[in-house]
């Protein structure tokens, strides 16, 4: 069943799946040819309210032991065709996907579907950043996908909201820090920069993200999104400035030398420059 039929009987089919996912009897009712669309159900009925995550993300486990990693890639490609026709309406239902997914592409992609194409609110044009970060912050085990996304943007727009995680325990940024491989850009760089300004015990796992970083690109791009990528006919990066990755290092020293010991620095200067 499409999900771009607007008739009753289609707004009747989704509201009753979504009644069925978040039913602890009638969950078990659901077919597993069923839990796609039902899984979409869920989100796309009860993601506005945030009282409803903790179902939506019962449910989602629930989703991942029924169907399989390729049927939970075609549903997230079916809910990103319907969220980008209705102009971003919905776009919470992407949450689960990406927080709670084990498949790190779904997950990923996920991610990257809910910053791009959510709706801008009257104060905040990154709602979708905002949101992931809030979550990150709430939620430990939050897939590292997430903050990944978030970084793989490249657009220094979204580092004031990245930031708040700055003001994290050390404990809980250690593990962040040693799960992630972001893209070398503008924005991930200065963000771990401002981490180890603000946790400068972390300098260790700072370094060795940091070597991670420069083997992901030999050049380091400062860009500007269009976001929603819904309101643009041709979604296309704006480039702002690039630096080679020799260059960019030597922006970040003065920064570096205040917190990493000569090893250290010798270990990001081979990195670099290789």
């Amino acid at each position: 069943m499409g999900l771009f039929q607007d008739n009753f009987s289609m707004l009747s089919e989704l509201e009753r799946l979504a009644a069925m996912v978040v039913d602890p009897v009638r969950i078990h009712e659901i077919g597993a040819d069923q839990w796609p669309l039902a899984m979409i159900a869920c989100g796309l009925m009860t993601g506005n309210d945030p009282a409803r995550l903790p179902d939506n993300i019962k449910a989602y486990e629930v989703f991942c032991t029924k169907v399989s990693p390729a049927g939970r890639g075609a549903a997230l490609k079916q809910l990103v065709r319907f969220i980008t026709q209705r102009k971003g309406e919905g776009w919470r239902a992407f949450i689960p996907f990406a927080v709670c997914e084990p498949e790190a592409l779904i997950s990923s992609a996920a991610a990257m579907q809910l910053v791009t194409l959510s709706q801008p609110s009257a104060t905040q044009k990154l709602q979708g950043v905002e949101t992931l970060v809030n979550l990150i912050i709430r939620m430990p085990q939050c897939n590292p996908a997430a903050l990944s996304a978030i970084l793989g943007l490249s657009d220094m727009r979204a580092l004031p909201l990245l930031d708040k995680l700055c003001n994290l325990p050390a404990e809980q940024l250690q593990p962040m820090l040693v799960a992630l491989t972001p893209p070398g850009n503008h924005l991930s760089y200065q963000w771990v920069l401002n981490v180890l300004s603000a946790h400068p015990q972390l300098a260790d796992s700072v370094t060795a993200l940091l070597v991670r970083m420069a083997a992901t690109a030999p050049s380091v791009l400062d860009l500007v999104l269009p976001i929603p990528t819904w309101a643009f006919e041709k979604p296309t990066p704006q480039p702002l400035h690039g630096w080679s990755r020799p260059e960019y290092l030597a922006r970040m020293l003065p920064i570096l030398k205040k917190y990493l010991t000569p090893q250290q620095l010798e270990q990001l200067s081979s990195a670099f420059v290789a």
